[in-house]
């Protein structure tokens, strides 16, 4: 047996330690796992984004210096078609074509000055040897230095007939006037380079007639240097023409028709991003469209973006791991100094001797203040409860000695009765019945009142009672009328003693106040379902009913110590309402009932025949 309690005991203390243990470690884990997840999907996040601005920022730079160099080579052709001293060369006319030569040197001349402002150099990688601009004016018949130019067009600097353009599809969109500026790439005739051109028609400033068309070439290579100051770490470049033709790319090669491929035709709109899938795997294709027409794409994995992912994730598992061990073991640690002695505590306090202060609690030095002071606390408390309880019991005995004394000293209620007895047959013998009646009355009133000492009394009783007090109201109060309407079989059911005569006394003392004649009381019963209702109805000046039920509910007040308060009603509606509840149940009690004239109150009793106990009525409710 003494096995089992100590195993019960060691069982007891796992118990707490478990029960304060888990939910605590629990919530660690839930903290640790949400501050751990939620950091690393930021960092993740961070780091993602980070990625993806470089990419964009380096297409950016790419977007914004190939324009500048398609924006230089149209600033050399509006050069040409606005200055005014070639303006005059190309529309001088002469009379022998040998007149013409030196205009045509001149403006070979510029055209070769104008190719050699090599801004395009300044992008252009270490790799890429200096180069400049390709400069040349195709001339038509109405120029004057028509008969001077080359009769076949070449992509170097230099004056053509432009008998040779016609063949081609950009001179024809030029014709057609379709754009102001035509771009295209193509390949040179003594080398693999591309290169690429615009080309704009030159009209005479004075006539409007074309006298021929400005175009401007730039290498390829040139080109490279912007490309490689702007290089992406993982993925490609590409820059198509209008007809989805490769100018410039890592991957394909120039002028390749890419205008097939599934990201290309997924591009719409002039500027976007868009996620698709290249050879397999997951690409990000970031676009925007340049000035003339031409598309700057950037081809980048999106392995790429999330390649600090995995890293991220495992550095976030490890230090959440580190975190719930070093917290585990602190946290046993904590728990184990708090709920070992607590359990001892507990221990302490269920053996006999403790409890039957036959031994002091023990004392512990656990180092933790609270449970030090805890266990310092409880003895003390300990101490404070024997020496209440040693209190109590003195205090009791003296309570139930001076009770007794009080019973002796009480006048015994024969020698009340005796003394009414002999008043009354004086006032026989002199001939005075009237007082006589009021003497029979007040001993009636005096013996149901007592009702040697009992709770309950029957609902007859009680009736005699208040009938012998109403006697004497009817000697007093020349025109007082009671009608009281009791069935034969509710008489012998029990109520709560001196319930109707307060009400009563409160209808002569409140409703008749101020009134001599014509006072009616009437006191009913009846059954509903399993309860008794009285009722005790008058014609005073009345009462509303809603407040008097308000008062009903509201916290009793005590003058004193198990004395209810007098003030407002005497013994009155609130001390029979209170006396009912603590007889049969706070369900019972009083209630003022809406009438026409004067105050009704109903009486909500158990229904209980004369014959049960105190015990079985409440039982019975």
């Amino acid at each position: 047996m003494a096995i089992a309690i100590r195993q019960r005991k060691r069982s007891d203390s796992s118990r707490l330690l478990a029960r304060l243990s888990f939910p605590i470690f629990a919530l660690i884990v839930i903290v640790i796992a949400i501050f751990a997840t939620a950091a690393s999907y930021i960092l993740i996040r961070v780091q993602n984004d980070h990625t993806v601005k470089m990419s964009e920022t380096s297409m950016k730079f790419v977007y914004r210096n190939v324009g500048y160099q398609l924006d230089t080579m149209n600033n050399v052709a509006a050069f040409i078609l606005s200055n005014q001293s070639i303006e005059n060369l190309l529309e001088s006319t002469y009379k022998e074509t040998y007149e013409a030569v030196g205009d045509y040197f001149t403006l070979q001349t510029n055209l070769q000055n104008l190719s050699l402002v090599s801004l395009l150099n300044d992008f252009s990688s270490g790799t890429v040897g200096q180069r400049s601009y390709v400069v040349s004016v195709a001339l038509e018949p109405q120029s004057g230095l028509y008969a001077m130019a080359a009769d076949h067009f070449y992509t170097m600097t230099g004056i053509y007939k432009n008998d040779d353009l016609y063949l081609q599809n950009w001179y024809q969109n030029l014709l057609r006037g379709e754009r102001q500026t035509e771009w295209w790439g193509q390949m040179t005739e003594t080398s693999n380079d591309g290169m690429i051109y615009s080309a704009r028609k030159k009209t005479s400033i004075k006539d409007g007639r074309s006298i021929g068309t400005v175009l401007v070439g730039a290498d390829i290579g040139s080109m490279k240097g912007v490309f490689d100051n702007a290089p992406l770490d993982k993925g490609y470049y590409l820059l198509l023409d209008q007809s989805n033709r490769v100018i410039y790319s890592e991957k394909h090669p120039f002028l390749d028709a890419v205008g097939e491929l599934p990201y290309v035709r997924a591009l719409t709109g002039s500027k976007g991003s868009v996620v698709t899938k290249i050879d397999g795997e997951s690409h990000r294709v970031m676009f925007d469209t340049l000035g003339n027409g031409w598309k700057l794409l950037a081809v980048v994995p999106e392995s790429h973006f999330s390649r600090y992912t995995f890293a991220i994730s495992a550095i976030g598992a490890a230090t959440a791991a580190i975190a719930l061990l070093v917290a585990g073991y602190w946290l046993r640690r904590i728990v184990v100094r708090v709920t070992v002695p607590i359990t001892k505590l507990v221990n302490a306090i269920q053996r006999p001797e403790v409890v039957e202060f036959k031994e002091p609690l023990p004392y512990q030095h656990t180092g933790i203040y609270e449970v030090d002071e805890l266990n310092q606390q409880f003895a003390s408390i300990l101490v404070a409860l024997h020496s209440l309880i040693e209190k109590s019991f003195i205090e009791e005995i003296e309570r139930q000695r001076l009770q007794l004394e009080l019973l002796h000293a009480q006048i015994n209620p024969h020698f009340l009765y005796n003394t009414l007895d002999l008043i009354n047959c004086r006032a026989i013998m002199a001939g005075d019945r009237e007082t006589s009646q009021i003497v029979r009355s007040l001993a009636n009133v005096f013996r149901y009142g007592l009702n040697q000492g009992q709770a309950w009394i029957t609902l007859e009783g009680e009736l005699k009672q208040v009938e012998a007090y109403l006697q004497i109201q009817r000697m007093m109060m020349n025109d007082l009328h009671v009608d009281i309407q009791v069935p034969d079989n509710l008489l012998s059911a029990t109520i709560v003693h001196l319930t109707l005569q307060p009400l009563a006394e409160n209808a002569i003392i409140h409703g008749f106040a101020n009134r001599t004649s014509d006072c009616r009381i009437m006191i009913s019963a009846r059954t509903v379902g399993e309860t008794l209702v009285l009722r005790v109805e008058d014609n005073g000046i009345g009462s509303d009913a809603t407040s008097m039920n308000l008062m009903l509910h509201q916290s009793p007040v005590y003058d004193a110590p198990g004395k209810l308060s007098q003030s407002g009603g005497g013994y009155g509606t609130m001390n029979v309402h209170r006396r009912i509840q603590l007889q049969g149940g706070e369900m019972f009690g009083l209630r003022y009932v809406e009438v026409d004239v004067g105050t009704c109150v109903e009486v909500v009793l158990p229904l209980i025949h004369k014959g049960l106990l105190k015990t079985e009525v409440i039982s019975h409710v």
